[in-house]
């Protein structure tokens, strides 16, 4: 090898880096020097040029401001200045000619200004006058409230402009009482010139505002004399200003409604003739709600902004002698001294151009490297997404027993909410044929617990089941402001204090034809449309699971209910039935008299639509013989003790043992939730409405067999009381409702949600839970 050709990586060439530092770094810093002296020179001529337009523009609109200020106060001054001049004129009247003089007054003042709509006269005794223009012609309406044989009417004579009565009119007052108007109660609590809010006057459809003034007559009685002034004529004026050739003129009262102003029919029109709706409108409006926002920080004054790329001038001004009103003005800076601007600008262009040219470049490759990096965090959390996502699904394949629905499937709510971003996940399955939702499971992230076996009905919110019938996804924002789903939120997700929701439904196949089995929910959710999928693979696991529950609506085989259940401390006697209607054999075996320690007892509540069909008596006797042979089934399976008609009740008792029964209400228990579903069964099939309540109850009771052959067994006490009262305070059909005893014994393997608390003769406040399915 040659030795030009041996090449040392260490060597530094001296000559190459002052080369590159000539070549290149010198340039470019001159060229950045350059650029920084036009930019400033620039920059300083603009601002200058912009101070001289300000400074004259602000000039030119205090000139305008005050003349605006005066001829809106002279507008004004026909209220203030004339209500002055009524309440001398009127209260030095003799009492037989006041009401000739107001009417002189005022008609003579409606002659002359035309922004004046009306005057009101209302004293302490309730009499009302009124003249005001008459809508249909030139001349006056004179109006008196008057009492006819007891009833108040309005009596209106209509003069002509010659001050002749053209015709006279009366028609109800609807006990109209000038003294609860505004305008009057108003001005005699302030005692002095008093304006009330803006109105919509009803004969014109105009806007007008009210001021009026006490004054007490010679007779001593107190008054107050009211002038209309039109608000319509005041936006007139401020249209008719020519501020500059872009400049507008508003007036707000002390809310920011707008009184007058540019636009006003395109004003109240859009408030739909509301003047409480009459507010600025940030698309059309924004200049204006800018000056108006400074002017509640800063007070009146100048204000030059900036708005949609545009400079203004804007000025405040508080207008006297009116109900705190502000004077808005509005003009573009390039209306006024526009050459010198235009100078200014073109200025500022020759330097801009060298500057954008020379960072356009900058700005191409900054923009590129946002663009770039906004991409790459995009991919990264579609990757990440895509991961948790997989991992998520891995872990539910994974669960052993994820498909049967007797194995609680936690995994599916945990890997919604780690999956959603959430903080809460919960699964929903429609129970009682559509008419209640109960909650399977419900995972909340802050907490790091589960929880279920809430219940909600068809009844309580109909419009969020409509939701979960519709079979389509849904979310809201604020569920609390959502009328479909309010009731939602004040039952499950205000304790969460949880907003948005999102809606998911669980659609499988029943009999060969899709339905909606049930929900999925995610509250406050972190949520991507593209995770729509992920939402319909659970849905799916979900129906897979209520697909494969019972037809009673709980999970596994329902064949024998007992088979859970602790072994009896003693063997249990046959069921005792009620011979009247059940027919069943003969109870063998004896049973003692006494305290029982506990006692287990059901009382299922008919209403009338199924034990008072005078109508088909005859086709509902087949139907109630079947359900008391399900009744005595379902007694035989449980071991239940008794079972007994009396009138629309069914009463079904476990534990009357000497020793206590803990057996006993788990039982009962159990065959309250298959009777529940027998009897809703039952009675759909014979096209009845399911109309039944059921209620339990668990503690002593006092019992034996009482009288001579044949005896009859009779129970009563405390407990039997509650029971009854749970039936018939049960919230909606086919709902279990139960004592605080009963939840105590089965909350451990049975779902509860409460419901408040009631009171008992004798017994006092106890609390109540509405017995929803197994755990």
């Amino acid at each position: 090898m040659a030795a030009n050709e041996i090449v040392d990586p260490t060597e530094q060439n001296d000559a190459s880096l002052r080369q590159k530092l000539l070549q290149v770094v010198v340039p470019v810093l001159g060229v950045l020097l350059i650029l920084v002296a036009i930019g400033g020179i620039g920059l300083h001529t603009y601002r200058t040029t912009r101070t001289g337009v300000l400074q004259l523009t602000h000039r030119l609109l205090q000139s305008v401001q005050r003349y605006v200020v005066q001829d809106v106060t002279a507008y004004m001054g026909a209220a203030t200045l004339g209500g002055s001049f009524a309440q001398d004129f009127i209260s030095h009247a003799p009492a037989a000619f006041t009401q000739g003089a107001f009417y002189s007054y005022g008609a003579t003042m409606l002659r002359l200004v035309p922004q004046i709509q009306s005057y009101y006269l209302g004293d302490a005794n309730g009499n009302f006058l009124l003249v005001e223009r008459d809508p249909t012609g030139k001349g006056l309406e004179y109006t008196q409230l008057k009492t006819v044989n007891g009833h108040k009417i309005f009596h209106h004579d209509f003069r002509g402009a010659d001050g002749k009565i053209i015709r006279s009119e009366e028609n109800d007052a609807e006990n109209y009482d000038p003294r609860t108007r505004p305008w009057y109660a108003n001005t005699i609590e302030k005692k002095s010139f008093a304006w009330t809010s803006p109105t919509i006057y009803a004969t014109t459809k105009q806007l007008i505002v009210t001021g009026s003034v006490p004054l007490v007559g010679t007779d001593g009685i107190q008054r107050v004399f009211a002038i209309n002034i039109s608000l319509n004529q005041l936006s007139q004026f401020l249209d008719s200003l020519k501020i500059s050739e872009n400049g507008n003129a508003m007036i707000l009262d002390s809310h920011g409604r707008i009184i007058a102003g540019h636009g006003f029919e395109q004003i109240v029109a859009r408030a739909g003739g509301d003047p409480s709706r009459m507010t600025l409108d940030p698309a059309t409006e924004g200049t204006f709600r800018r000056v108006y926002d400074q002017y509640r920080v800063r007070g009146a004054g100048s204000h030059p902004f900036q708005y949609d790329g545009r400079n203004y001038i804007g000025m405040a001004q508080d207008l006297p002698g009116s109900d705190s009103w502000v004077l808005l003005i509005v003009a573009p800076e390039n209306d006024f001294a526009s050459f010198a601007r235009q100078s200014g600008r073109e200025g500022l262009q020759f330097s801009v151009v060298i500057i954008v040219l020379a960072s356009l470049l900058a700005g191409l490759l900054a923009r590129q490297s946002r663009r770039t990096e906004r991409v790459t965090r995009e991919l990264r959390h579609e990757r990440d997404q895509t991961n948790s996502e997989s991992a998520a699904l891995r872990q539910i394949a994974e669960t052993p027993g994820i498909l049967d629905p007797k194995d609680e499937a936690l995994v599916l709510t945990e890997a919604m909410a780690r999956v959603g971003g959430v903080q809460r996940a919960a699964l929903w399955r429609l129970v009682h044929d559509g008419t209640a939702l109960i909650c399977e499971d419900s995972f909340d992230t802050r907490q790091t617990a589960h929880a279920g076996g809430f219940e909600i009905s068809r009844h309580e919110m109909e419009d969020f089941f409509k939701i979960v019938d519709a079979g389509v996804p849904v979310t809201v924002a604020h569920a609390g402001s959502d009328e479909r789903t309010a009731p939602f939120e004040r039952l499950v997700m205000r304790d969460a204090a949880t907003q948005s929701l999102i809606v998911h439904p669980i659609r499988g196949t029943v009999g060969g034809r899709s339905e909606i089995l049930g929900m999925i929910t995610l509250e406050n959710a972190n949520f991507a449309p593209h995770l729509v999928y992920f939402l319909d693979i659970i849905a799916g696991i979900a129906a897979i699971r209520f697909g494969a529950m019972g037809a009673t609506g709980t999970p596994g085989n329902e064949a024998s209910g007992s088979d859970t259940l602790p072994a009896s401390p003693t063997a249990l006697p046959e069921p005792r039935f009620d011979e009247s209607l059940m027919q069943p054999p003969v109870a063998a075996g004896e049973i003692g008299k006494g305290l029982f320690p506990s006692v287990a007892v059901m009382v299922i509540t008919f209403t009338d639509p199924v034990m008072e069909a005078e109508d088909e008596g005859s086709a509902v006797l087949p139907l109630i013989d079947r359900i008391a042979g399900e009744v005595q089934a379902i007694a035989r399976r449980y071991e239940l003790f008794s079972v007994k008609v009396a009138g629309h009740r069914l009463i079904c008792v476990a534990g009357c043992t000497k020793d206590a029964d803990p057996t006993a209400i788990w039982r009962l228990a159990e065959a309250a939730l298959v009777l529940r579903e027998t009897c809703m069964m039952l009675l759909s099939q014979a096209n009845i409405e399911p109309i039944f309540s059921i209620g339990m109850d668990f503690g002593p009771a006092m019992g034996g067999e009482l009288g001579n052959d044949p005896k009859s067994f009779n129970l009563w006490g405390e407990t039997v009381t509650l029971a009854e009262l749970m039936a018939q305070g049960a919230p909606d059909v086919g709902t279990i409702e139960v004592t605080e005893r009963v939840y105590q014994a089965l909350r451990d393997h049975y779902l509860f949600r409460s419901r408040g608390s009631f009171y008992a003769p004798r017994s006092g406040i106890g609390r109540v839970y509405v017995l929803a399915t197994r755990r």
